[in-house]
């Protein structure tokens, strides 16, 4: 491999080791084939699921493109994910998964090119012309084109890094990069159906005291714990993030003022369930929850909004001794006063906020399940 290939190959694939694996670099001519029909390859945000689930059973290709009402490209989907997606929910098929749009499965959003990007002569591009270009082929496959304008690279090259750029390592949830962006496109969409939308901002209560009496380690491990643990409280279709150092959100839709008090306390009992880590003084891990619910207000309100309420929630339950929730709705009637929902002897019967589908969460997660090597289990 030459220098040139070789400083080419380190800046498309920098994690790649370079000598088990060849690249071959020659000038050509990219040629448009035959145009295919649109509607094999591509669909429009806010198409279902289950509509796309059907389209790629009688399709060859292996990826979904994904446009806006300006017919940009704003991602893409790919057969796999969507398989195993259903595959993850078949206990589940309800219509609300059956009617959740394909932006759910988008593991970025392309933001939209700055027209000293876009090549004057692209529209020309027909069937039967040629760009100049060279192709990169790794092990016998295209993995890259150059051309004069852009470097195209493989998807199942690129999606990996994409991937994991919006995951966070230690608890395998959504970052807070990832949350932000579905939180801007759901507020969007409840926008549009007029349905409410709840933010949950979860904090864990004294968590220095774990790094601090039983490691790094051990606070990795309870932190994986309580994500998994509110991943399994809530609905397959819900956004679960880790936004920060101890701190987890949620997103949840079609969640209604009156299951908001049912769900938080499923939240704690399952999360006081996780066995410690050895050597915690306190008995129990706990949570400090702040909630905020969108009736209807979504002309007059903001998705800053909705958070900082959240905010402003969780807080207080710290500031009135943790271990507790509070919660406020917005609505056209004006905001009203946070209100503590579940505090530390609360007790009262409630409605299974997953009532609707076939499953319930195991309970009691051992935290010290991810670094046994470490410290012993409880």
């Amino acid at each position: 491999m030459s220098a040139s290939d070789f400083a080419l190959h380190s800046a498309i694939f920098p994690n790649d080791p370079v000598m088990p694996v060849q690249h071959r670099f020659h000038e050509g001519h990219l040629t448009v084939a035959e145009a295919r029909p649109q509607a094999a390859a591509i669909v429009q945000t806010g198409t279902p699921l289950l509509d796309v689930a059907l389209m790629m059973e009688q399709s060859e290709f292996r990826y979904v493109l994904v446009q806006d009402e300006r017919n940009a490209i704003v991602g893409i989907v790919s057969n796999a994910d969507l398989t195993r997606n259903m595959t993850a929910v078949t206990h589940e098929i309800s219509d609300d998964w059956k009617s959740r749009p394909i932006e759910d499965l988008m593991v970025t959003r392309l933001s939209d090119a700055p027209a000293s990007l876009i090549p004057v002569g692209a529209a020309e591009v027909s069937a039967g012309s040629s760009i100049s270009c060279i192709p990169i082929i790794e092990e016998g496959r295209i993995t890259g084109v150059m051309t004069p304008d852009d470097i195209l690279v493989s998807w199942t090259r690129l999606e990996p890094a994409l991937r994991a750029a919006g995951m966070d390592d230690v608890t395998q949830l959504a970052n807070r990069s990832m949350f932000m962006r579905r939180l801007a496109e759901e507020w969007a969409r409840a926008a549009r159906s007029r349905e409410p939308l709840a933010l949950f901002l979860f904090d864990v209560d004294y968590f220095k005291q774990v790094n601090d009496q039983c490691g790094h380690l051990a606070g990795d491990a309870v932190l994986a714990a309580i994500g998994k643990s509110l991943q399994d409280s809530l609905r397959s279709y819900d956004v679960v993030a880790r936004i920060g150092g101890d701190e987890f959100a949620a997103l949840c839709f079609n969640c209604s003022e009156d299951s908001i008090g049912n769900l938080i306390r499923r939240i704690q009992e399952a999360v006081q369930d996780i066995v410690p880590p050895e050597g915690l003084q306190r008995g129990r891990l706990t949570l400090s929850i702040g909630a905020a619910v969108v009736q209807s207000s979504y002309d007059t309100l903001t998705t800053e909004d909705l958070f900082s309420n959240a905010d402003a929630c969780l807080y207080r339950s710290k500031a009135e001794g943790r271990d507790r929730a509070y919660r406020i709705v917005l609505d056209d009637s004006g905001q009203t006063a946070p209100e503590c929902v579940v505090h530390p002897g609360y007790s009262e019967g409630s409605v299974d906020y997953l009532s609707h589908e076939q499953h319930l969460p195991p309970r009691g997660l051992d935290a010290t399940q991810n670094c046994r090597t470490t410290f012993g289990t409880t």
